[in-house]
């Protein structure tokens, strides 16, 4: 999957639009998914954005020829991605999110990059440096501060935040797997494939676990529903494709930057959510340690 060159100036205004859109998308998405799953039954819900997102997704490519196929070669490494980045997440983020609070959960999501850094140690033989143990202290920090009123407790958002921290690390498992596979396939049909096959177990087990419930909802969480799809997966992975295209990788990644933060706010201000002195630490430690690993001295990250 390869990107463009920066573009001209007109491109790359078009370029920062797109970051301020994608930061907002993937930030409100956190407060969507809570109200989603406080009225629907988690499968059913994820079950209806991932294949909806795919077809919508999918649409989109074909519309513009982009190509559809899939060479046997990545079928393995897609399964993998899509178990990890697609299913393992969307179901351990609901979970999480319906037993914690929605902008505390968007902080812990945002981790995943920490969690690159120790399995490109493990599996790719990236060095361990001074600065990526620095951002991984850092990072583990701000989660003990989130943690730090229910240590010792057993309740409901200890459970919470260990479901939403271990579909960080399973994401974080996926883009290494990412990393090692030159793929050919162009973005936008990667996605779509992924959101298909991820949402197919997940429409499965939806069938035989749950009772079809979905409909006695309210407008709110049907609302909820469409916003996760339209803006937090369809528009967002769009708007992802376009940025990458005009910008290089490291500016591309100053637009994840804001999404904890936006997550925190929106979460406060949607559904009257804390945020304390204790959130906003948290934020600037994992900020901070995110920003150590994503804007890395070009030498030392290609000597990685």
């Amino acid at each position: 999957m390869q990107t463009a060159a920066p573009s001209a100036p007109a491109g790359r205004a078009l370029g920062y639009m797109l970051l301020v859109f994608l930061a907002f998308a993937w930030g409100s998405n956190w407060p969507a998914i809570k109200i989603a799953v406080l009225e629907m039954p988690i499968w059913q819900y994820r079950a209806t954005t991932a294949l909806a997102s795919a077809a919508i997704l999918l649409g989109y490519a074909l519309l513009r020829g982009v190509p559809m196929r899939v060479p046997r070669r990545h079928w393995l490494p897609l399964g993998v991605v899509t178990m990890t980045n697609i299913t393992l997440w969307l179901v351990l983020v609901a979970y999480g999110v319906k037993l914690m609070e929605s902008g505390q959960a968007s902080l812990i999501g945002f981790t995943a990059p920490l969690w690159v850094t120790i399995f490109a140690y493990a599996f790719l033989g990236e060095p361990m440096t001074a600065r990526r143990l620095g951002a991984l202290a850092i990072g583990i920090g701000g989660i003990v501060v989130l943690l730090w009123p229910s240590l010792g407790s057993f309740g409901d958002r200890p459970l919470g935040i260990a479901l939403v921290l271990a579909a960080a690390i399973f994401f974080a498992g996926g883009t290494i797997v990412v990393k090692r596979v030159e793929w050919t396939v162009p973005p936008a049909s990667f996605a779509g494939w992924q959101l298909l096959l991820g949402g197919i177990p997940l429409a499965v087990i939806a069938a035989v676990t749950e009772p079809f419930t979905m409909h006695r909802a309210s407008p709110e969480a049907w609302l909820a529903v469409t916003y996760t799809t339209v803006i937090g997966l369809v528009f967002a992975y769009i708007a992802w494709f376009r940025i990458v295209e005009i910008f290089e990788a490291g500016t591309a990644a100053i637009g994840t930057l804001a999404v904890p933060g936006i997550g925190l706010v929106s979460g406060a201000l949607v559904l009257d959510e804390p945020l304390g002195w204790r959130e906003l630490v948290a934020l600037m430690m994992v900020l901070a340690a995110v920003a150590l690993v994503l804007f890395e001295p070009a030498r030392r990250a290609e000597r990685a």
